[in-house]
């Protein structure tokens, strides 16, 4: 390789790595009023992901005014039968809980349910969104 490509690779690249976003950035687990909203989430979500009894651990993702949006890992409560889990991310509005859809639907329902950075994040499947 001439120096002139080695020149117009090094800018190539310099400009590639300035033109792409850092990653998502996540809310710090250490602060109080995060902790109280994953506890909120994970009391709320088995209901309502599981149908039934269960537990979920949760990783708050972000909020925008009274929605909060998360990943829910959730596992019914041992009994009869198979075990039933999910991994899931989720947005919940005060009591309401929204998940996406399956299949096809679910690059879709996901663009819809979350900001768009943290839309790309979570298409992506970047496992730091994950409790």
């Amino acid at each position: 390789m001439n120096r002139r490509h080695a020149v117009w690779l090094g800018l190539a690249i310099g400009l590639l790595a300035g033109c792409s976003e850092p990653p998502y950035p996540l809310p710090d687990r250490n602060a109080a009023d995060v902790q109280a909203e994953e506890e909120r989430l994970a009391t709320l979500l088995p209901g309502t992901l599981l149908s039934g009894p269960g537990t979920c651990d949760v990783r708050l993702l972000g909020r925008d005014g009274s929605s909060s949006f998360a990943w829910a890992h959730c596992e019914a409560a041992p009994g009869p039968g198979v075990p039933f889990g999910m991994s899931i991310p989720v947005r919940v509005d005060g009591e309401r809980v929204t998940q996406p859809g399956d299949g096809s639907d679910y690059s879709a329902s996901v663009r819809r349910m979350f900001p768009e950075r943290l839309a790309e994040a979570v298409l992506e499947d970047d496992r730091r969104l994950r409790p």
